[in-house]
């Protein structure tokens, strides 16, 4: 049984967006409320809120567990969307857009931060495990496969696996974050190109800037 025809049974009906052919969806991770704005674990947000201010899309669908906005980018149709869930329940707000988009796997990206790159490090992977990271784990639950684009966004290492929530809901300091803001903002000049179908041209353009990373 193909992707199409899994998606089919786990998600009967939707209307498809109004398009003839399924759009792209961009999900950045991050926690809803104003105290994990500036955590680590909101880089995936931080990507989002840039491409939502390039882009100018309109945010002005909501839901209870996500808000999305349509644009077109080079004629094609990209969902942007926010999870309203907590970061290790990302798979429920992409269970509702997969229901009214049909959209399968391979054009479903997923923006996160990531605990084993260096701060501001970028890493665009085809597909891929978790690597500890609850919101993926979440989508990859929902979506039955692991085979879906996704963009990490690199915010060091915690001391101790001990410490590692503590870490992700935490703020960087002042030259971190800046190292970071940079990252995010070379992040949506990635996905720009990923939509316009060069997967392969954004990973050797984009991947660099150092692989796993001690503590910070």
């Amino acid at each position: 049984m193909n992707v199409s025809s899994i998606l089919e049974k786990l998600f009967p009906g939707g209307d498809g967006g109004g398009s003839k052919s399924p759009p792209w969806i961009i999900i950045g991770l991050g926690n809803p409320g104003s105290k994990y704005k500036n955590t680590r674990h909101n880089v995936g947000w931080w990507c989002m809120d840039e491409f939502v201010h390039r882009t100018k899309t309109q945010m002005n669908n909501k839901r209870k567990e996500l808000i999305f906005g349509e644009l077109k980018l080079n004629g094609k149709l990209v969902v942007l969307a926010y999870p309203q869930t907590f970061v290790n329940r990302s798979g429920a707000a992409l269970r509702y857009l997969i229901n009214r988009y049909k959209t399968s796997p391979e054009k479903i990206l997923i923006i996160s931060d990531d605990i084993n790159l260096q701060p501001g490090s970028l890493r665009i992977r085809k597909k891929g495990g978790p690597g500890g990271h609850n919101g993926l784990k979440s989508i990859i639950a929902t979506l039955g496969t692991n085979e879906f684009p996704r963009v990490r966004i690199g915010v060091g290492n915690p001391e101790s696996i001990s410490s590692q929530v503590d870490h992700v809901l935490g703020t960087f300091k002042p030259d971190t974050k800046e190292k970071v803001i940079r990252a995010t903002n070379k992040a949506v000049d990635a996905i720009e190109l990923i939509i316009l179908d060069d997967l392969e041209n954004a990973m050797n353009k984009f991947n660099g800037d150092g692989e796993a990373t001690k503590a910070h």
